[in-house]
């Protein structure tokens, strides 16, 4: 039977996070069809990282399957230490350098080797690590050229993962002020460096 209950009294992130793992824990049950959920919640966000680095929309549109994929049938190796978030994020980044790798091969001749969470703990390749770095420059530079108060709100929400009630109390400033400056400084970031924010 599928999950139909929502959790009540419970902060936003962890209630979340607390509804990741009862639907982790029900597809592990035999309960398959609750893996949709967590494909509903995230299939925006990979795609985004997919297409960020392949370029190429048809691409990413393929790797986004076989991330799930992968992701489900890795599930069983899945700890709650961590977030299920940053446990897909890096099955999805190295599914993308898998694919920038080869990329005159077929999807099918990928690594087909199950992810274990162990992987994304120790493995830093200098690929990685590149990327990561380059990665970092790019925000840096980004950041430096954003003013106040946008890129305090970049900071709070990317960073410090504040959401957008602590940023407004922290702030002092209301709920929908924060929004229109996230919204806004998200603007400038991809105007200036062309990617998804």
């Amino acid at each position: 039977m599928a999950l139909g209950w929502r959790l009540n009294n419970v902060d936003g992130k962890e209630g979340s996070r607390l509804e990741e793992a009862a639907w982790i824990r029900s597809v592990l049950a035999g309960h398959r069809e609750d893996y949709r959920h967590l494909v509903s919640r995230y299939q925006g966000k990979v795609y985004q990282l997919c297409l960020k680095i392949t370029k190429e929309p048809e691409a990413a549109k393929d790797l986004v399957q076989e991330i799930f994929l992968k992701a489900y049938k890795a599930l069983p190796s899945f700890r709650e230490e961590a977030a299920f978030s940053t446990w897909l994020y890096q099955i999805a980044y190295r599914s993308c350098l898998d694919w920038k790798r080869s990329s005159g091969r077929e999807l099918q001749h990928r690594s087909q080797r199950p992810y274990e969470e162990s992987d994304w703990v120790t493995r830093k390749t200098p690929e990685h690590i590149l990327l990561l770095q380059e990665a970092r420059d790019d925000l840096k530079r980004m950041l430096e050229k954003l003013k106040d108060p946008y890129r305090t709100v970049i900071q709070m929400y990317y960073f410090q993962s504040c959401t957008y009630q602590e940023i407004a109390k922290q702030t002092g400033v209301s709920v929908k002020t924060v929004e229109s400056q996230l919204y806004r400084a998200k603007r400038l970031m991809r105007k200036e460096g062309g990617g998804e924010w």
